[in-house]
């Protein structure tokens, strides 16, 4: 194969959009591993509790779920739905004449994967402990993460439970699943084994793939965390054996930012988010985070399809987070922090709502009642700041 002009699969040439080859990279994840990591079932997660709770059973008696009682939400979700189920070709009996070069490798997979529209792309060994326990045939060597990021004007124009927060969600996802599936029927056509963990299949927890990609750190809201969109996106994961090599785990500083600030615990509507110090978690310290009242939350909301408010208000979560803005980055943490400081400043200023918010909300609230399509509560500002001002006096009176 002639290398003449395939000076970009050589080279250390910045690939994507975001710069992420001048992020600090550290041997081991910025949380802390205290013993083992046990694999999860599924049906241990929030969301899956509390859909099996009494409000899940009376949602699921109704016969609406709370991602099809929005119609966008409902038509992203059934086509996501639909992207799921792509028949992926069989695998290749014989192999293509690939570079035996696993650095070659991974910059040809990377490329590609920007060239398919992902915002950030990182590689890791699949951890065991990140593959559901159900999941019994998922012995891949390598996880290929693409992260795309959601629409940053649009969560701007939302308090963050209202009815656009889930497609905005769900926009994200069928980039993610499009992508991941293209990846992976391109690889299984080369030789190699591979499958995608995407909504509607998922084999694999994905924040722990997040950090051991080099993608984000664990944060104070329970997920991870991203230095540049904060944690406004969605990933999926290619799952291959492909020799390809892993991107170390970053360290940008969140560990001691979470400690400090609390705006996602202030602000969650359920209070799932923990004000104290970490704790230990299925080997590994972490804020202890209230799935099941977090996802309780989730279902039995009125005024909008999901919960997203801590995501909404991070600080991390920039007025505009276009790669554009970090283009003359160059790979002080201090300068994020201080624009991550600026964001915080305007959050509180403003009462933690988006100036835009009373001006550009182009969605109809809309949702299904029974066969038919019915305008929808929204959400009450008015609430939101005499519960604002009555967190403040009480804040006060403490001190």
């Amino acid at each position: 194969m002639d290398f003449k002009y395939r000076h970009i699969l050589q080279n250390e040439t910045q690939l994507g959009p975001y710069p992420l080859e001048k992020l600090r990279r550290v041997d081991t994840p910025t949380t802390e591993y205290v013993g083992e990591i046990k694999r999860r079932s599924q049906s241990e997660s929030g969301m899956a509790k509390a859909m099996a709770s009494e409000a899940g059973k009376r949602m699921l008696a109704r016969g609406v779920m709370f991602f099809n009682r929005d119609p966008l939400c409902s038509a992203l979700s059934s086509f996501q739905s639909y992207i799921a189920k792509f028949c992926l070709p069989e695998i290749a009996e014989t192999k293509a004449p690939l570079p035996d070069d696993p650095r070659i490798l991974t910059r040809h997979i990377k490329s590609l994967g920007y060239f398919l529209g992902a915002d950030m792309i990182g590689i890791c060994a699949l951890p065991k402990s990140a593959v559901f326990a159900e999941e019994t045939d998922c012995d891949y060597k390598y996880a290929v993460v693409l992260l795309n990021a959601k629409k940053a004007h649009i969560t701007r124009q939302s308090y963050g439970r209202e009815w656009i927060d889930d497609p905005c969600s769900f926009q994200s996802y069928q980039r993610c699943a499009c992508q991941a599936q293209v990846m992976t029927a391109y690889l299984r056509q080369l030789g190699w084994r591979a499958d995608s963990s995407i909504v509607d299949k998922y084999p694999t927890l994905m924040p722990q793939l997040v950090i051991e990609a080099g993608l984000g750190e664990e944060s104070r809201i329970g997920i991870a965390l991203n230095p540049f969109v904060g944690a406004s996106f969605k990933v999926s994961a290619v799952l291959t054996d492909l020799p390809l090599e892993c991107d170390k785990p970053i360290d940008f500083g969140l560990q001691e930012y979470c400690s400090n600030c609390k705006i996602c615990a202030e602000q969650c509507p359920t209070q799932a988010i923990s004000y104290v110090e970490k704790v230990e978690y299925n080997g590994y310290m972490r804020w202890k985070h209230d799935g099941v009242r977090c996802a309780t939350g989730v279902i039995t909301n009125t005024v909008g399809n999901i919960c997203q408010r801590c995501t909404k208000i991070c600080p991390w979560n920039r007025r505009d987070s276009g790669p554009e803005i970090f283009k003359g980055w160059d790979g002080n943490i201090q300068t994020l922090h201080d624009d991550v400081n600026r964001q915080a400043a305007l959050r509180r200023k403003n009462g933690f709502v988006e100036p835009e918010e009373h001006l550009e909300k182009w969605w109809f609230p809309l949702m299904r009642d029974g066969g038919a399509i019915v305008e929808a509560p929204e959400f009450d500002y008015e609430l939101h700041y005499r519960r604002e001002r009555s967190r403040k006096a009480r804040k006060e009176a403490s001190t």
